[in-house]
């Protein structure tokens, strides 16, 4: 396979806040650092990414401008969602109630929500998981309970 150099798009959250959600790919895999929604009067989503095409989610906090979106990942497929048990525990009770107090159509209802909390990956602080040969970590950020940034290693980079 070709060599190709290691690629971070973003897919929302630029220039807004909402909808943050980061692509990093290499060769071989792909992640995305969060997923999230815009909370506006409708409801807005990060950039669409086939959902065959995404090896792994990584969580860094519970809100739903992080949040919000990965359940879009469990409608046809179980992808790994890597975070705190902490993050974990508090997301499940934000998308719930977003599900719940939505008055707009939500590509994903309270199943997918359940798959994507039996596909979670519990980690602890300064511990590393690897998504084929993409190493990461997560550090305390200090912003809410459980909170993490990513300390990410591909191709011989650190982002």
């Amino acid at each position: 396979m070709k060599n190709i150099p290691l690629k971070i798009r973003f897919l929302g959250a630029t220039g807004e806040v909402g909808r943050a959600a980061i692509a990093v790919k290499n060769s071989s895999n792909q992640v995305l650092l969060d997923y999230g929604v815009m909370l506006n009067h409708e409801p807005g989503f990060p950039v669409h990414v086939p959902p065959k095409e995404v090896d792994a989610i990584i969580l860094t906090h519970c809100h739903l401008d992080h949040s919000g979106a990965i359940p879009i990942f469990h409608i046809h497929e179980k992808k790994p969602v890597y975070g705190t048990k902490l993050t974990f525990e508090l997301t499940q009770v934000l998308i719930e109630d977003f599900i719940h107090l939505s008055g707009y159509y939500l590509p994903f209802e309270y199943l997918e929500l359940k798959t994507m909390m039996r596909s979670r990956r519990n980690l602890n602080y300064r511990k590393k998981a690897e998504v084929g040969d993409i190493t990461f970590q997560l550090l305390n950020a200090g912003h809410v309970p459980g909170s993490a940034q990513v300390l990410l290693e591909a191709d011989r980079k650190r982002i």
